[in-house]
């Protein structure tokens, strides 16, 4: 189905829709295809979920099985189980009978129930894990899996949120399992950079030096004009190279704020695309998150929303705990500023990569300079 913007800001729409990252792909894929676990490090909204899904697709051609699943909102183990067994469980076998059957041969721990959608008829999976049950149930899910002669691949989006479970020692939990997983390989992606480094690098963690680390960077400036450029040409629209450049440098690069700036340009602009255009999208942008923005600054402490309002008027900074960025700004006391950045950090209002500090919401950068 053509769709009528054709800068999709959520999800997958299809190869058509996908801008670039054929190094990306190759690399994931052949890793895949040759058993390499991988782990896929990103800030978050940098594109790695549409990277997968568009590798999946790949796979899919091939007859593969493929399975993506986002533990973000989960709080537990069981819950955690319950999205993972939920995934699997319509994929591997065809009719709800087959499906049923066959489950219902490997997990004895618990009670599943399967009850068809009412719109597409895909049958949900529901268990009702009992307490101290946890692991047992997740070794009859990994059971299973491995009773398949097919070829699978399996996607834990948010992986990092494991280590938030209250559980004990579900790292080596899960590594017991994935580590003899049969005919399956796993794409661990994250966005919490340091814990997931932490988890794949350190020589005490269960997961220490078990997968390929790919790291996802901004597309190239270049090939994402080419893009751009090609769906306005075969609208018969111009989009001048400047007024993207001014789209890219202002975010960074960062692919969801430059897709979504994007989208509303062409929503707005006419046939020859201007600078003024460019813009007006931003402005109608900053307009439609004004209240979102509003209440990111009732959520901070004052400290809190002077860094950040410093950091976004500088857009990145090297030395936040310099004499001369305090005093430009009049921020607090260092100690003062390095505690409110540890917590901007972990609430990702603020990112650090390799010692550059710049605001995460690039569109919420802009706003806090107006």
């Amino acid at each position: 189905m053509k769709l009528r913007n054709p800068f999709v800001i959520e999800g997958y729409s299809g190869e058509e829709y996908f801008c670039d990252r054929e190094q990306e792909t190759s690399d994931i894929i052949t890793a895949l295809k040759s058993g390499r676990n991988i782990t896929l490090i990103s800030p978050r909204r940098m594109g790695k979920t549409g990277l997968i899904k568009h590798v999946f697709e790949q796979l899919k051609e091939e007859d593969a099985k493929c399975f993506y699943i986002d533990i973000l909102n989960t709080r537990s183990l069981v819950e955690f189980i319950q999205l993972l067994a939920n995934a699997l469980i319509g994929g591997l076998d065809g009719t709800a009978t087959a499906i049923f059957n066959t489950f219902t041969k490997f997990v004895k721990s618990c009670r599943p129930t399967l009850t068809p959608d009412e719109v597409t008829g895909i049958p949900t999976l529901s268990l009702e894990i009992r307490h101290g049950e946890e692991e047992h149930t997740l070794k009859e899910v990994f059971d299973y899996l491995n009773s398949k002669d097919q070829e699978c691949y399996v996607a834990i989006d948010e992986f990092q949120q494991i280590t938030e479970y209250p559980e004990t020692n579900v790292e080596a939990l899960l590594r017991s399992y994935i580590q003899f997983a049969k005919n399956t390989t796993f794409i661990f992606a994250g966005s919490r950079k340091h814990i997931m480094q932490q988890m794949f690098t350190l020589p005490n963690r269960p997961f220490f030096q078990s997968t390929q680390t790919q790291s996802l960077q901004a597309i190239d400036k270049e090939n994402y004009f080419k893009f751009a450029d090609g769906w306005f040409k075969n609208a018969k629209r111009t989009l001048p190279y400047e007024c993207f450049n001014r789209i890219y440098e202002t975010t960074m690069g960062h692919t969801w704020y430059v897709q979504y700036w994007l989208s509303i340009l062409w929503d707005y602009s006419d046939k020859n695309t201007t600078m003024k255009d460019v813009d007006f999208a931003l402005s109608k942008i900053l307009l439609l998150e004004n209240d979102n923005f509003y209440q990111y600054t009732t959520l901070m402490t004052k400290p809190q929303l002077k860094i950040t309002t410093a950091i976004a008027k500088e857009r990145t900074v090297n030395q936040p705990y310099a004499r001369d960025f305090i005093r430009k700004y009049n921020l607090p006391a260092v100690s003062t500023v390095r505690s409110a950045l540890e917590q901007l950090i972990k609430k990702e209002i603020i990112m650090e990569e390799r010692g550059t500090y710049s605001v995460y919401n690039r569109f919420f950068m802009l706003w806090l300079c107006k």
